[in-house]
């Protein structure tokens, strides 16, 4: 009887383990590929933010940015549905708008589990139903305003800016809340959203002479019309720099590696963190993610490249390099 009384006690606690195993497993469905500077600064994020809850965390990638097309988005999708229905998390963090639009609102959203905590959307929230009984996140915005105006106090005498962005669902909801808050600092001259790295060649050529300043929305999906080969955002951005010899502004965490002059960044980091946040409530809490409020990220990153002030001869004055939090020399 002592046995028998010892084998079940015992077997309750594994059940309890494997339960609460079950309650910390989240898993993270990223739109794009695992080399990408905002993937792995999300990636970051979310990790800090779950650090010490004992959950296991597992990333899946739909290389959104590579294989845009129907069929691969379809059938990347479909491997990460499987793989979240074998897993059965409590959690998926689902990052930017093509995870929310292949998998959260035709596979995810409404249903008892699991809960879905979204990040890096762009869109309208109610293009995707958002938020759901079992939906909630972190809505990205650029930060255009102060991005424009840090870049006026630099270059005084600029009066325009042309902002550039591949041809991508994404790159449309930059520019709808691009336009939701003129006037700014500057002019703008003009938006391009380009196809293939050609266009793209032909468009910065064409604003040498019609614009003050270069801006940039993503630009990972520029084919080359040659090949179908999708340009490595290295390459796009190294000839950018060398051949427009203008200031150049970035929004996003990749403006970083890419030599721009100046830039107010949004921090892949911190959509990582408030997502992982949301997600560390709901593991321990056992609330639904609809029950928690939409939020959308704060933080602006001031980011100045000492070289490549130097390369324009632009003088960047003293008291924005102190204040910025990335200094690039």
């Amino acid at each position: 009887m002592a046995a028998a009384t010892l084998a079940a006690a015992w077997a309750a606690v594994w059940a309890v383990a494997a339960q609460d195993e079950l309650q910390r497993r989240v898993i993270v469905v990223q739109s794009y590929n695992p080399e990408y500077v905002w993937c792995r600064e999300i990636d970051a994020g979310i990790r800090e933010a779950l650090a010490g809850t004992g959950a296991t965390i597992e990333t899946l990638y739909l290389d959104a940015k590579r294989r845009p097309d129907p069929a691969s988005l379809r059938a990347a999708a479909d491997t990460a549905l499987a793989r979240i229905q074998a897993a059965t998390p409590q959690v998926v963090i689902a990052v930017d708008d093509a995870a929310q639009a292949s998998l959260t609102v035709p596979f995810l959203k409404d249903r008892p589990t699991p809960q879905v905590v979204f990040c890096g959307v762009n869109a309208p929230l109610a293009t995707y139903g958002f938020p759901a009984p079992n939906v909630t996140g972190v809505r990205e915005r650029y930060h255009f305003r102060e991005g424009f105006a840090l870049i006026k106090k630099i270059v005084p005498q600029a009066k325009s800016v042309a902002i550039f962005g591949e041809d991508s669902e994404s790159m449309r909801f930059v520019v709808e809340d691009l336009n939701q808050i003129i006037p700014f600092a500057l002019e703008i001259a003009g938006v391009e959203i380009c196809r293939t790295f050609q266009e793209w060649r032909q468009k910065v050529a064409w604003y040498q002479s019609r614009a003050d300043v270069y801006a940039f929305g993503p630009y990972n999906a520029l084919t080359d019309e040659r090949t179908g080969r999708i340009v490595p955002p290295d390459e796009v951005m190294a000839w950018t720099v060398a051949a427009a010899a203008k200031p150049t502004l970035g929004f996003s965490d990749i403006a970083k590696e890419h030599g721009m002059l100046c830039g107010i960044l949004e921090s892949g980091r911190e959509q990582g963190r408030v997502a992982g946040e949301m997600a560390r409530h709901i593991l321990d809490t056992g609330t639904t993610a609809g029950s928690m409020p939409v939020r959308i990220n704060v933080e602006g990153v001031v980011m100045v490249n000492l070289r490549t002030a130097e390369r324009l001869g632009v003088r960047i004055p003293f008291p924005i390099i102190e204040a910025a939090g990335v200094v690039l020399q």
